[in-house]
């Protein structure tokens, strides 16, 4: 899909950002409707993900055990 996050839109679909994250765009839904810091723009009914805000929502949580 993207080669690089240069190429990637401002804001993403949830299918998009789905794509990149590595889950399932229903995945990606239920994790906007139960994680409240989730990176989540409303345009009416339209959900799309800032892609600055998406990896600064992925570097603070990403850990290891």
């Amino acid at each position: 899909m993207f080669t690089n996050f240069d190429d990637m839109p401002m804001a993403l679909s949830v299918t998009q950002a789905a794509e990149v994250i590595g889950i399932a765009p229903t995945s990606l839904y239920k994790l906007i409707e139960t994680d409240k810091t989730f990176p989540v723009l409303f345009i009416g009914r339209r959900k799309s993900i800032p892609k600055e805000e998406l990896r600064e929502w992925i570097n603070k949580n990403c850990f290891r055990n």
